[in-house]
């Protein structure tokens, strides 16, 4: 654990030494300089994964498909990027946001009363 100056009013002032730990503020200033930055989480068909649970994933679909395997999750994972990319563009811009679907308005059913009656005497 590095050791950090504390100025009077109680803010970090400085690091004292660098142990390399991820996390400290040096390795994530560190990090921060990249050019390019990686997203923390990613959206695997449906699911919210951090970015090493992502890495481990892949490693699995490599080791246990192979490369025709790792191949083919790629072009599924960019698939569905398209794909939900593009259909949250189109939805936030009909105005309506998630109602619309296949251009109609979608239903807003909030309890019972809302269903639509049964056509029978019944």
């Amino acid at each position: 654990m590095p050791r950090r100056t504390i100025a009077p009013d109680g803010s970090v002032v400085g690091d004292a030494a660098d142990d390399g730990v991820p996390g400290s503020s040096s390795s994530s200033a560190r990090r921060s300089r990249l050019p390019c930055s990686l997203p923390q989480t990613v959206d695997t068909f449906g699911f919210i994964l951090e970015l090493k649970h992502f890495a481990v994933l892949v490693l699995l679909v490599s080791i246990t498909m192979g490369p025709v395997g790792l191949a083919l999750f790629t072009l599924f994972m960019s698939l569905y990027t398209v794909q939900s990319r593009r259909g949250s563009s189109s939805s936030t811009s009909g105005g309506g946001g998630g109602r619309w679907k296949n251009g109609r308005a979608a239903a807003n059913i909030k309890g019972v009363g809302d269903l639509p009656k049964p056509k029978g005497g019944g």
